[in-house]
């Protein structure tokens, strides 16, 4: 079905008096979406999805546009912050499913994804250690391993750093120190997110974004994601 979400460009609303019969409107969602641009106007861009729906978006004022590039685990090197959502197996140990490398920290931590045994980690990296180093994890036989530092939730000096740096008692950077690992499978994808700008949203480019569709049906982004 041929689905279009008509968006105005985000703009200040004034508040309208109170009114206690007035039912209260619902609160607005974020819908991801990812399609190919059809046109962008400088205000709102028309994607067609893989479906073929159509989706109309306004870019809200100061949205973030980055490009994603294609890496492997030889573009991994020592300092590089990177993100990666992993499963932890019944030994503790953990697997990498995904690698996102970023230019600078953002979200710092380890901490439970939604799904059971699901780790999201965001940390600086230790070093990388390759199948010749003989990494052995169960059955797999020598795989890459990659080691990670990383500020946590806790007091500075707790045991076991877990959680997310943002909540340590005095703000990110201030928490506790954590040590962890994770072993990458030959098939994970790596990819490099670089900054972006308005000029990469052009006809034929794949974008992907979260949209904040408001109770009137009208929507927005602050965050786009353009991929190679």
């Amino acid at each position: 079905m041929r689905i279009m979400i008509s968006v105005i460009f985000a703009v200040a609303l004034a508040a309208e008096p109170a009114v206690a019969q007035s039912p209260q409107p619902a609160a607005s969602t974020a819908v991801p979406v990812t399609g190919v641009i059809q046109s962008f106007d400088g205000k709102a861009i028309v994607l067609k999805e893989g479906d073929g729906s159509v989706v109309s978006v306004s870019l809200a004022a100061k949205a973030t546009i980055s490009l994603s590039v294609k890496k492997t685990l030889a573009d991994i090197k020592p300092g590089d912050f990177i993100a990666s959502g992993g499963t932890r197996g019944p030994d503790g140990k953990i697997t990498a499913n995904e690698i996102r490398i970023f230019s600078a920290a953002r979200g710092e931590g380890q901490f439970p994804m939604a799904q059971p045994d699901q780790v999201m980690t965001n940390a600086t990296v230790e070093a990388v250690e390759t199948a010749a180093t003989v990494q052995q994890v169960g059955s797999n036989g020598a795989v890459p391993l990659i080691k990670l530092t990383f500020h946590g939730a806790g007091p500075a000096g707790a045991a076991n750093c877990t959680g997310r740096a943002s909540d340590a008692p005095g703000g990110a950077g201030s928490g506790c120190v954590g040590e962890t690992e994770f072993v990458v499978p030959a098939n994970v994808p790596v990819v490099a997110t670089l900054p972006g700008d308005v000029s990469m949203l052009k006809p034929g480019v794949k974008a992907s974004m979260n949209v904040t569709v408001a109770p009137d049906g009208t929507g927005s982004t602050t965050r786009i994601t353009i991929s190679e």
